[in-house]
């Protein structure tokens, strides 16, 4: 009877190299493929958010839930506010982009930022109090102070701050779409670090920082979901975004 021979080392080195370069092959496939996934359930967090804010407005004669302070922080959004979408159907998730690993894995920082949460609703909130979201919200203050945006390339038309629900051009109004950030970085993509935003004693202290949606990689976002007025959602790459708004932190949209 013939002896049955095992495989030889070269053998096992091709074998190897084999499996090495479809794991190659196939990975960068695997994560596109997830990436795809998180950005649809984010465009369905911010229709969730569209849908409460407008049903919000329609109880209050079309005015949209403004910021009763100005804020450098485009993502801060008033506890009230938090709790009136939360009774009406929203739950915490929808207000984290499952993309941005740091607000994931650091949640409840992020969501308990200024006042206590009892795992229904926020409790005992002040008028300052808000959470950190993963989304930016396109909204005119209750003192009306917020600058003009910025329109420097004009590729997307003029853009405006957010106060009523009455508008001629709600499919053209942006009002909630995923926080694309950034910093100033010598020696990047673009000039700008989006994977590491913040700074000052609290973040130091805490050793935290805050991060774009859909990166991919620090250097440069993938692009984000844009909510609309209208109660759509579209998906708009990176390089058809503009920054729009601050001085600290440039946000883009």
């Amino acid at each position: 009877m013939r002896k049955r021979r095992g495989f030889t080392l070269i053998e096992l080195l091709v074998v190897i190299a084999i499996i090495a370069l479809l794991m190659g092959i196939l990975m960068p496939a695997l994560q596109r493929v997830k990436e795809q996934a998180r950005q649809q359930t984010c465009a369905s967090r911010v229709r969730q958010q569209l849908l409460a804010s407008i049903m919000y407005a329609e109880e209050n004669d079309g005015k949209l839930a403004l910021p009763s302070t100005p804020g450098a922080w485009l993502h801060d959004l008033a506890i009230n506010t938090v709790n009136y979408m939360l009774k009406n159907g929203m739950t915490r998730e929808m207000f984290y982009c499952p993309s941005n690993l740091i607000e994931q894995k650091h949640n409840d920082y992020f969501w308990e930022f200024t006042t206590e949460w009892d795992g229904t609703k926020f409790v005992n909130p002040n008028n300052g109090s808000f959470i950190l979201s993963s989304y930016i919200y396109i909204l005119q203050t209750t003192s009306n102070n917020r600058p003009e945006i910025r329109n420097e390339e004009h590729k997307t038309g003029p853009k405006r701050w957010c106060e009523s629900i009455v508008d001629k051009q709600t499919a053209q109004m942006e009002l909630i779409v995923d926080a694309v950030a950034s910093q100033p970085r010598a020696g990047t993509k673009f000039g700008y670090t989006f994977g590491e935003i913040g700074g000052g004693t609290i973040w130091a202290r805490h050793q935290l920082y805050e991060q774009s949606n859909h990166l991919k990689d620090d250097e440069e976002p993938r692009g984000g979901n844009i909510g609309f007025l209208d109660g759509h959602v579209e998906w708009r790459h990176f390089e058809d975004m503009e920054d729009r708004h601050g001085n600290v932190t440039w946000y883009w949209w």
